[in-house]
């Protein structure tokens, strides 16, 4: 696929690329530890021929503007409601990838009225995390490639850790060319800014009685047993929402298979039309 063009404009006094296309209820992408990942389910028909499809740039990945200092989740959920304000948006359905659904659930919680509902696609739970210290183990080897100077074996290291390690191949399919090669130069952004607000972060069960909104829990078919645990924990802390194991995927849903991803959030936003909250 050719690599969409996107818009550089200020938000929350940082330039951030804005992608804003289509028409119909307004659906906003959330990206996790890659700028590239929602591409492919963006040109998905499913979603693309009925929603206006909102994506951008977080801070410091593609052109977007690389933070001076850490960036709270929090101020990151700020920024997702900033990029929807200055599109003249007052609520859509949100939908966050790994890191990205953890933005999606601060944002719900900071701003409830614009999140009108939540896909959750596998956020990385802190507090499952250190049940599983084989994939923390992963975590630490990408990070040690990292501060080697490796960023290319970094983000091939962490890559095999969240999605296996044919991801590649995969992806190789999905997404617009380059996209490696732009993986790897935001890698500063990933381990200098993303990771300590991740791991800073908090979300407890008594936060979640806060979710009311309509909500779909989905996880990859072949996700390693870390994200499976998160899938599972969302379920017993989130009771009301659907749940959905996407087929022949990784946790790079988005990435492995979009087609199921983009027809299941057709299908749940159809349940749940902006018009009728």
């Amino acid at each position: 696929m050719i690599l969409p063009k996107m818009q550089l404009t200020e938000i929350n006094g940082v330039e951030l690329e804005i992608l804003d296309t289509g028409s119909g209820e307004p659906v906003m992408f959330v990206h996790g530890g890659m700028g590239d990942e929602c591409f492919a389910v963006l040109a998905e028909p499913a979603l693309a021929n009925s929603y206006r499809l909102i994506y951008h740039h977080r801070r410091g990945w593609g052109k977007s503007e690389l933070p001076a200092a850490p960036v709270s989740i929090s101020q990151q959920a700020a920024d997702c409601k900033a990029v929807l304000k200055h599109l003249g948006i007052e609520r859509a359905h949100v939908v966050g990838q790994s890191s990205g659904s953890v933005i999606v659930l601060q944002f719900a919680l900071d701003s409830p009225d614009y999140v009108y509902s939540l896909a959750l696609l596998e956020p990385p739970l802190p507090s499952v995390l250190p049940q599983f210290p084989e994939f923390g183990a992963e975590l630490v080897k990408a990070a040690s490639l990292y501060e080697s100077g490796n960023k290319a074996g970094t983000i091939d290291a962490f890559g095999q850790a969240v999605a296996g390690a044919h991801y590649r191949a995969a992806f190789d399919q999905t997404l617009p060319s380059g996209y490696f090669e732009r993986w790897v130069a935001d890698a500063d952004t990933q381990f200098q800014f993303d990771m300590p607000a991740l791991q800073a972060w908090t979300f407890t069960p008594e936060d979640a009685t806060h979710i009311t909104q309509p909500v779909i829990n989905m996880s990859g078919a072949d996700s390693i047993p870390y994200f499976r645990e998160v899938y599972a924990t969302i379920q017993k802390w989130l009771p009301h929402a659907e749940n959905f194991i996407v087929p022949n995927a990784t946790h790079a849903m988005l990435q492995t298979n979009p087609k199921a991803v983009a027809e299941r959030l057709a299908s749940f936003f159809s349940k749940h039309p902006l018009q009728a909250g």
